[in-house]
């Protein structure tokens, strides 16, 4: 497949789903071709949609933009692709959500469907393509969810039947070590638990 009938077929896309294909085909190109990582993909490919699956596919292509892209647009179950520090499996939701509970308080996370099964990770920071995801909040403290116990800084994270904590470090400023995020005016770049 060349780059010309690629951008013709994501034209022809109905309108329905046009908006996602035409966001996916400007994450995978640059000066009238693709990014060089998904060029052999595109040799191969027989239409777009197997263009994009291919680059889904392969692993080395796991940070990508287009990669979460797709990952996002189409529900896929992506987060065993990557090297979780721990994992709970087929945590069944009993309520619409899953409980962070510490200091006597807890936090309901919102997840989609009672009665399902979901899997709740633990990463260490940049472990993951966070844009396949969506970013809930933060929070710092010690606290239990569905018996991992936490402590530390934490993104949470909510994807489509998962749960994910990405562990980051503070710094003696009390901020970000690597320097995401905004700090707060009191100095805090969270909230504490």
């Amino acid at each position: 497949m060349h780059y010309e009938e690629l951008k013709e077929q994501v034209k022809a896309v109905p309108a329905a789903r046009a908006k996602d294909f035409k966001e996916l085909l400007s994450l995978a190109s640059i000066a009238g071709g693709v990014w060089p990582p998904f060029e052999k993909h595109l040799e191969e490919a027989k239409d777009f949609r197997s263009f994009f699956k291919a680059i889904y596919d392969d692993d080395a292509c796991r940070f990508e933009n287009v990669w979460a892209y797709w990952a996002k647009m189409n529900r896929e179950p992506w987060a065993d692709r990557f090297e979780a520090d721990r994992v709970a499996r087929g945590v069944l939701l009993d309520t619409r959500g899953i409980f962070l509970k510490g200091g006597g308080n807890e936090l309901l996370i919102p997840l989609a469907g009672r009665s399902q099964a979901v899997n709740v990770y633990l990463f260490r920071e940049n472990a993951f393509n966070e844009k396949a995801a969506e970013f809930y909040g933060a929070i710092e403290g010690s606290f239990t969810c569905v018996g991992i116990e936490l402590e530390g800084a934490f993104d949470v994270f909510r994807t489509h039947r998962g749960l994910i904590f990405e562990r980051w470090e503070v710094d003696k400023l009390n901020r970000r070590a690597d320097g995401k995020g905004q700090v707060h005016a009191d100095g805090d770049c969270c909230t504490p638990w």
